[in-house]
């Protein structure tokens, strides 16, 4: 019987540096593959998230992701290897749009390399103090590590992160999360991630530093979240604690794998994630 295989690659979102930033699987060409199947391929490469990219119509394309364990509705740094493997095969650059689970989301790829993705409208919720209380509790830290006048809510701009805000940037490096105890909270909310985030940074230029913890869905810790960032970039916008323009974020030092998520927040709550990546390898996967 003759063997078949369809080709996959590994793309390092985030960063121009292989090893670095935040691995994610690409099927460029996916059409026809099922969803058994796809989740069989995210489940043998093993990333937090593969992207499978259908091609449209001109300037169209479809972006389906999976985790290793169930398919979500939209992926940030998954986003950010597909555009950049369009820009690398096809020299692609300029304005595209993507339908995804969340809706058609309009993408952007400049000459250099950096490539866009127009995140869902924001949406916010308020946590109640018991559900918090659990949080923190998972969290393993004390209610005095969390600062007080950040926002500590749920925000969506495309999936439902919690945010939670801490003082100092050691406390946030060396939580050691319950994460049993973090799925079943993001079970009970409908949530993807806890994403905990101080503003003392690493990097002088940054504004935020983050950890993204997704035990819900198969991941326990994600090195780089564009979706989360996003959430959080139009939480603090919203709250006032930054102006509405380009900042950057900092991810993945916790668990050696350094990056920088652009994040970008308009006067009117237009909010854009963005970043540059590098393609790690590129194979033929085995099929049968």
């Amino acid at each position: 019987m003759a063997t078949t295989s369809i080709e996959v690659s590994q793309v390092d979102a985030f960063t121009t540096t292989p090893f670095h930033g935040n691995p994610a699987g690409v099927v460029l060409n996916a059409k026809g593959i099922e969803p058994t199947m796809r989740q069989q391929i995210a489940r043998e490469l093993n990333c937090s998230e593969t992207v499978f990219i259908e091609q449209g119509v001109t300037g169209r394309f479809k972006f389906r992701y999976y985790t290793p364990a169930t398919e979500v509705d939209l992926c940030g740094h998954a986003t950010v290897a597909a555009l950049h493997t369009l820009y690398e095969t096809y020299h692609l650059s300029g304005d595209i749009l993507v339908e995804t689970n969340v809706g058609m989301l309009p993408m952007r790829m400049e000459e250099d390399g950096t490539v866009w993705m127009r995140q869902a409208d924001p949406q916010f919720c308020e946590l109640d103090g018991a559900m918090r209380a659990a949080v923190v509790r998972a969290l393993r830290v004390e209610d005095t590590d969390v600062h007080p006048s950040l926002p500590f809510e749920l925000a969506f701009t495309g999936l439902l992160d919690i945010l939670v805000p801490l003082k100092k940037l050691d406390t946030l490096h060396q939580l050691a999360p319950q994460f049993d105890m973090l799925s079943s909270i993001c079970r009970e909310l409908g949530a993807a991630s806890v994403h905990v985030y101080t503003t003392e940074t690493v990097g002088a230029e940054s504004t935020v530093h983050a950890r993204d913890f997704s035990p819900a869905v198969g991941v326990n810790e994600d090195p780089h979240t564009g979706t989360a960032n996003g959430a959080l970039g139009a939480s603090l916008v919203r709250a006032g604690v930054i102006e509405p323009k380009r900042h950057v974020f900092e991810q993945g030092w916790s668990i050696g794998r350094p990056g920088h998520i652009l994040v970008e927040v308009t006067q009117d709550m237009a909010v854009s994630v963005g970043g540059k990546a590098v393609t790690v390898f590129c194979t033929q996967l085995r099929t049968s």
